[in-house]
């Protein structure tokens, strides 16, 4: 049986195509956060600096690292944006995909290592030849706390 592409598109009940109706445009109360990006990486004590507030590091266990790389496929949209100025969602997601997996897998490799926590998070995020790559690294540590939780921010 041959079909084209008109026989296959979605009609709403009411007969016009859906096409000609705009949509209204997402505010701040209509955006579901299981549609935005977001972490989903397990969880773990990190920290871009070299210490944890609160923590002493007992043991120092080695660098450990994560990477991910990603090809970008949907030129179509970002020509689009790149006309209208618009944000590139599709190429957002895939950011924050590609992060959390390689957050992950930092975070899976200090875990085999025996770590509960890692210092001196840092990300490098490069682009090459239509790929995206995303690496993370860190020092993975065992930490002890020595004071109960305070505000961090707060002068001592």
């Amino acid at each position: 049986m041959l079909t084209n592409r008109r026989s296959t598109m979605m009609i709403p009940p009411n007969g016009r195509p859906s096409a000609h109706q705009s949509a209204p445009p997402p505010n701040l109360g209509s955006l579901k956060p299981e549609n935005e990006p977001h972490c989903a990486s397990p969880s773990i004590l990190t920290s871009t600096t070299t210490s944890l507030p609160g923590y002493r590091v007992a043991k120092v266990l080695g660098v450990a690292y994560g990477s991910t790389a990603y090809a970008v496929k949907d030129t179509k949209s970002i020509i689009k944006s790149l006309i209208t100025g618009s944000e590139i969602k599709n190429l957002t997601h895939m950011m924050y995909n590609a992060r959390d997996q390689a957050i992950d897998r930092l975070t899976r490799d200090c875990i085999a290592r025996g770590a509960n926590g890692i210092i001196a998070v840092t990300f490098e995020e490069k682009e090459l030849l239509g790929f995206v790559q995303v690496s993370v690294s860190g020092t993975a540590v065992y930490v002890e706390r020595v004071k109960p939780s305070e505000n961090p921010f707060l002068p001592e």
